[in-house]
C-alpha cells in the first residue's frame, strides 16, 4: 500500500482524501471508492471524524487545504519536529 503522502501529492477532493485516509487507517477493507463514496458525503460520525482528521492535519502543516475548492494535498515541505 502506498502512503498518504504518495497518494495526495496533488490537490485532492475531500471525499477522495477521506477515502485515502480511511484506507491508511484500515477502516475500510478495500480500495473501492464508488462503494464507500456515499459515506463521505453524509453527516455520519465516520465522515465527520475523517473530515476533522484532515482539517487537523492541515492545522499542523502536514496537509495544505484549499478552502474555496475544499481540496487537500500533502505539504512537500512538512517536517515532523518537536515544537
Amino acid at each position: 500500500m502506498t502512503t498518504l503522502k504518495e497518494e495526495m501529492k496533488e490537490w485532492t477532493d475531500a471525499d477522495i482524501a477521506m477515502h485515502q485516509l480511511a484506507l491508511q487507517l484500515g477502516m475500510i477493507p478495500e480500495d473501492d471508492f464508488p462503494r464507500f463514496k456515499s459515506c463521505y458525503w453524509t453527516s455520519s460520525e465516520k465522515s465527520k471524524a475523517l473530515g476533522n482528521i484532515l482539517l487537523e492535519l492541515s492545522k499542523i502543516g502536514f496537509l495544505e487545504f484549499n478552502q474555496d475548492e475544499y481540496t487537500f494535498k500533502v505539504n512537500p515541505d512538512f517536517i515532523f519536529e518537536n515544537d
